[in-house]
């Protein structure tokens, strides 16, 4: 069928407005994005009351048919220029365009005529935005160095569109000073590495749609910072000939180049983060440090300083003694302590392993090497020790000293009294170092027996009389004796308890008082011889 001849009089009736009732559409204001489709709403559910339906375009100067629709006959009369690009709804009217162009922009004009000569029209204004492509961010500066630089970082698209901006998924706000926001472009000035951990995007969006930046990290430049040195092992003081270990490192984005130092000059090919000294050596004293270069900061900063200082071990510690023979009382002795290699700090003597007091007699030198000991007595005899303290190791050595004495204390144990064939021994003893050599003489007369003891198995008279024994040290050059009496006898049991003058003391008295009563029995006799008889 043929709609247009009904044009002219349907356009009659809708500019008439006869009997004319509310808008059919939802809204009177629509908006679209170029390439895709847009779809115009109504409130109508039903058109079997409906005559004719018609979509109209206004574009400014002039009304373009878009359909026609006669509901009776379920038939439609669709422009050509808009084949295959609406979607029309023989229910509700509702009118899909797509994919929508820029020149679509404008209004749309629905009428709707009644079976009783009413019309419905509504008026809607399409809105055609472009889309949103090719969200991207751009900084003013590609290597912001910290606390130096004002970054601008800009947000560009295509399309028409608001702008937002997130640090991660936390949308950014600005405070005016620091960071500021105005249109597409995000500020901030004095950048610190931690205002933008990042990554940030921007969204550039419109009523309809939005497009996302790809994540956009912030690189800033810092450092170097915290520059610390460490040392293994650690101490000032070091071993000759021990190694020595360093290592640089510090905060710093680019990492920071590094510079090792000795004494403030620059250590020539020691550029890298740990350095080992091997057998150091008395020249290897001195002040250590790390230097850490950002070349983009265009920063120098230096570690702490590591004083080192190189000391040979003590080794080889001797005590050599002035005088190789000491005898008590005599001899004043010096024994001094040494090493053969290294510098000793302090020095130290023990004996048996009690530190040395200082008296009248003994005396320690300024420097405490030197131990000088005035007359020495036997007490002084012992296992003496010196001890060697530097920065880096100690060591000892021992000395015994023997101090030659006596004899004293000389003295003879045994019985002063033995029977006849008893065995008897006498025992010599001395205090003595070395030991006392033994003379041994009976009544004067000298014995051929040079040990402590003497032995007599059996007893005899001959063996009676006075023993004495001399004791000689052959270093000290003294000789001391003591007498012991010694009684054998033939009579009865010996008190071991009385000496021999007492012994005989005892024997004449027994013999005396015996004489005395023989005397008396004789006298006794006599006188009863001389009585005369009465016959």
């Amino acid at each position: 069928m043929d709609f247009s001849n009904f044009r002219l009089p349907l356009l009659i009736l809708a500019a008439l407005g006869c009997c004319s009732e509310g808008s059919p559409l939802v809204t009177d204001k629509e908006k679209g994005v170029v390439g895709k489709n847009v779809t115009f709403k109504t409130t109508i559910t039903s058109t079997q009351d409906f005559l004719t339906v018609t979509w109209n375009f206004n574009k400014a100067t002039e009304i373009a048919t878009i359909i026609t629709s006669v509901p009776s006959s379920n038939t439609n009369n669709i422009e050509e220029k808009y084949t295959n690009r609406i979607i029309y709804n023989q229910t509700t009217c509702e009118l899909q365009l797509g994919p929508l162009v820029k020149e679509d922009e404008g209004e749309y004009i629905l009428t709707a005529v009644t079976v009783k000569g009413k019309s419905l029209t509504g008026q809607i204004d399409l809105e055609v935005l472009e889309p949103i492509t090719d969200v991207k961010i751009s900084s003013n500066i590609p290597e912001p160095v910290e606390f130096n630089s004002t970054v601008v970082l800009s947000c560009s698209a295509k399309g028409s569109f608001t702008y937002q901006w997130l640090n991660g998924s936390v949308p950014l706000v600005g405070d005016g000073t620091h960071m500021k926001l105005v249109g597409n472009e995000l500020t901030i000035a004095e950048v610190r590495r931690t205002d933008l951990r990042g990554p940030i995007f921007c969204i550039a969006k419109n009523a309809l749609e939005s497009g996302t930046s790809a994540p956009f990290n912030l690189t800033v430049s810092y450092g170097p910072e915290n520059v610390v040195m460490t040392q293994t092992p650690t101490g000032s003081f070091l071993k000759k000939g021990s190694n020595l270990t360093l290592a640089c490192s510090a905060q710093s984005d680019p990492p920071a180049q590094l510079q090792w130092m000795f004494n403030g000059e620059a250590m020539a090919q020691k550029t890298t983060a740990n350095i080992t000294l091997t057998s150091l050596e008395e020249k290897h004293s001195g002040n250590y440090s790390c230097v850490a270069f950002n070349a983009k900061t265009n920063r120098y900063v230096s570690s702490q300083v590591a004083v080192v200082s190189v000391l040979e071990a003590l080794s080889g510690t001797n005590i050599s003694s002035s005088l190789s023979l000491l005898i008590d009382g005599n001899s004043t002795v010096n024994i001094t302590c040494s090493a053969a290699a290294g510098k000793a700090d302090s020095t130290e003597w023990l004996k048996e392993s009690k530190p040395v007091v200082p008296s009248d007699r003994v005396i320690l030198s300024a420097d405490k090497k030197t131990l000088t000991i005035v007359k020495v007595v036997k007490e002084d005899a012992g296992n003496y020790k010196c001890q060697l303290k530097n920065k880096v190791n100690q060591d000892e050595s021992t000395y015994v000293m023997v101090v030659s004495y006596g004899p004293v204390a000389v003295k003879i144990e045994g019985k002063k009294a033995v029977k006849f064939e008893e065995r008897a021994v006498l025992n010599c003893s001395a205090d003595s170092f070395p030991p006392s050599v033994f003379t041994w003489k009976l009544n004067d007369t000298l014995l051929n027996i040079s040990q402590a003891d003497i032995i007599i198995d059996k007893a005899s008279v001959k063996d009676s009389g006075s023993y004495s024994c001399e004791a000689f040290n052959s270093i000290t050059g003294i000789a001391k004796k003591i007498t012991h009496n010694l009684a054998v006898t033939e009579v009865g049991t010996v008190d071991e308890g009385l000496s021999g003058g007492a012994i005989a003391g005892i024997v004449i008295a027994v013999i005396l008082a015996v004489i005395i009563i023989v005397c008396c029995v004789k006298c006794n006799k006599k006188s009863n011889t001389d009585i005369p008889s009465p016959y």
